[in-house]
């Protein structure tokens, strides 16, 4: 008989419970929120109200639902639920909505009430999700913004800082009085490095550095990671370091003690390469600069990866280091090369040659050297030639580049038509990652042949000759870009020294400089790169003949004109002329150029310049008779690979012979 009451209980809670089963589920009374965004909400709580729905799920939604409305400034909102049929019904109470009201700040001169202010308003939209628009009151993102500012004070060397937040309710707006309490501020008082062991200077000032500033939390675990790293750098990679911090409660004084165990220096083991198919070996290792044997340093290898790389053969070096129980780092390169062989081509169209060609073949990888081999061949309606070079990015294992090269070429221009033919040898530094920013000097040597001057001087022995000379430039680049600079400055001066005793018949000091500065009107940023910009250019030359010479060679001259220069003239117009008006060039030069550019339609640019020139038989001579003044307008089109330039010049100050003006057409920078 029990048996049979039992089991028919059994059924019937069964029934029971299963007849309180749901299907769906239906939100009643939601005001502020709908009910994907309650869906949303509930499953931040890990509530799934898939069907079949239980009453205790049903219960554990209502519940968390009423805590999402208390975090959403609701604090008197209620959510109830019944099941209907299949249907559960939640039913929510919002209650009086708060807002948030006048919020202030007050405390030391630890924090400034703006920067308070921006970090509580910051921590209110996130944690209320309501990036815009008037705050709801929530006692919690209060609560959450307070401990914010907290932490910005303890991070500023205030540990023992406090915040607190005090609502003051009126009606459905809520006030909030922010007070701060920051104590002490925590100063590194000493920090040092403990060991019995000789250390470098180095690790020292690691710790030292950190002496006397504002201690921030986690500042010893930052000083012991630099230690271990820089020691590890070196060789040390079986060293130990520890960290000791002491605080003084009255003053909050901290004292950092680093302890050391340095352990032996580790030296270079085996070095091998993988990966090379048509790069030699011995190339690799050369241009890597580390030797087995040596002490290890992690800085010369990261010099000598680096070096792998700006050689444009590999797409990819990697370098394994793999320290052993006997004191020595095992290294393994492996790099993946890429196409080294290259051929470009250029067709053109210039104001003075005309249609032009050129053809220019490298190799980046000759002969699995790592050098790199250029051969370079250029015709037009006024010049052709062939230039060849050879240059070792390394030369001698130093960061010097030198390069051995060779040319022929028939060169004609308004003054003069030659032939030369010649080579010479370079070394460079380059000091950044600008090529124009270094020095250069070398010798070169060429003979001059065929020549015709168009002018009639008296030194027509010279017109064909052989020159050897060594020359001398250094320059300081810090132009924005190398293409279409607005910004920045550009210094440049060079020297060669013609000598009889160089292998050439003529002797000169011959001494160029350049300075250039861009100067923007407005601020450039990605989202504005096109500005407009003031251009300052100065240039000047002085040639000296020397040892029974009383003048240079036409060729050799400075010649001023053009699109680059003096852009009221044609391209070598301004200057000395013989009797029937062809230029002759001068020995002494003056250039002084003054632009505005300014944009009328993104990359499209408008330009208003004058160019003063000055270019004289030689600097005795030097008179204000040969100064001729230009002003005139332009137009600039940027192009990723540079602008297209179309200027007019008019000549201010005009001779007997000279142009009312002149067209410029170019490509690139003017100056």
């Amino acid at each position: 008989m029990r048996r049979g009451l039992v089991l028919i209980s059994f059924l019937a809670w069964c029934a029971a419970a299963m007849a309180q089963q749901a299907t769906e589920f239906v939100f009643e009374g939601n005001e502020t929120y709908t009910r994907a965004q309650l869906i949303k909400a509930l499953s931040r709580y890990e509530i799934d109200l898939t069907p079949p729905i239980e009453p205790t799920t049903a219960d554990d939604a209502a519940y968390f639902l009423r805590e999402f409305l208390f975090e959403q400034g609701l604090p008197d909102a209620d959510v109830d639920y019944r099941f209907t049929g299949s249907t559960v019904v939640f039913t929510i109470s919002e209650g009086p909505k708060y807002l948030l009201g006048k919020v202030t700040f007050s405390g030391d001169e630890a924090i400034t009430p703006e920067r308070m202010e921006d970090i509580f308003t910051a921590e209110m939209r996130q944690a209320t999700r309501n990036p815009f628009g008037a705050l709801r009151y929530v006692q919690s993102a209060t609560e959450s913004a307070a401990e914010r500012i907290r932490q910005a004070l303890v991070q500023d060397g205030f540990l023992g800082a406090t915040v607190r937040v005090k609502p003051d309710f009126e009606g459905r707006m809520v006030n909030v009085a922010v007070t701060v309490a920051p104590g002490p501020q925590s100063i590194v008082d000493e920090a040092v490095v403990e060991s019995t062991s000789e250390l470098p200077e180095k690790v020292r000032e690691i710790a030292q550095r950190a002496q006397g500033g504002v201690y921030h939390p986690g500042q010893e675990l930052t000083i012991r990671s630099q230690v271990q790293d820089y020691l590890k750098a070196h060789g040390y990679f079986n060293a130990t370091v520890t960290q000791q911090t002491t605080f003084d409660a009255v003053t909050g004084g901290v004292r950092i003690v680093i302890v050391v165990e340095r352990g032996g220096q580790f030296r270079m083991g085996t070095i091998g390469v993988t990966g090379n198919r048509r790069t030699l070996t011995t190339a690799i290792l050369q241009r890597l600069g580390v030797k087995a044997g040596t002490t290890y340093d992690a800085t010369t290898v990261d010099a000598g990866i680096r070096r792998l790389w700006f050689t444009g053969a590999f797409s990819d070096v990697d370098a394994r280091q793999t320290p052993t129980s006997d004191g020595t780092v095992n290294m393994v390169v492996k790099v993946a090369e890429t196409a080294a062989k290259l051929l470009t081509t250029t067709l053109g169209y210039g104001q003075w040659q005309r249609g032009f060609a050129d053809a220019t073949y490298t190799d980046r990888n000759f002969l699995g050297t790592l050098n790199r081999f250029s051969l370079r061949g250029n015709i037009s309606t006024k010049n052709y030639g062939i230039q060849a070079a050879l240059s070792d990015p390394y030369f001698l294992r130093t960061p010097v580049i030198a390069t051995v090269s060779g040319f022929a070429q028939r060169e004609e221009t308004p003054a003069f038509k030659v032939s030369q033919y010649g080579g010479g040898f370079n070394v460079e530094r380059q000091f950044d990652q600008n090529d124009l920013t270094g020095w250069r000097a070398g010798y070169q040597w060429k003979a001059v042949t065929n020549t015709v001057i168009y002018g009639d001087e008296a030194n027509d022995a010279l017109d064909d000759y052989t020159l050897g000379a060594v020359s001398f430039e250094q320059t300081l680049d810090r132009r924005n870009d190398l293409l279409s600079p607005t910004k920045g400055y550009f210094l440049n001066w060079q020297g060669d020294v013609a000598s009889r005793y160089l292998a050439g018949e003529v002797s000169f000091l011959r001494l160029s400089v350049q300075a250039t500065w861009y100067v923007p009107f407005r601020k450039i940023t990605p989202e504005r790169p096109f500005v407009p910009f003031l251009i300052l250019n100065h240039r000047a030359g002085l040639m000296v003949p020397y040892d029974n010479n009383t003048t240079a060679p036409i060729p050799e001259r400075f010649f001023l004109g053009g699109p680059d220069t003096v852009r009221s003239f044609q391209l070598d117009g301004l200057g000395p002329k013989d009797q029937n008006g062809y230029p002759v060039g001068g020995m002494a030069y003056l250039l002084g150029n003054v632009e505005i550019q300014w944009p009328i339609w993104r990359a499209l640019y408008v330009a208003g310049f004058v160019d003063v020139g000055n270019l004289s038989p030689s600097l005795e001579s030097l008179s204000w008779s040969y100064t001729r003044v230009g002003p005139g307008l332009g137009a600039r089109l940027y192009t990723p690979i540079g602008a297209l330039r179309v200027d007019y010049g008019y000549n201010l100050i005009r001779k007997e012979g000279d142009p009312i003006g002149a067209w410029q057409f170019g490509f690139g920078f003017t100056f």
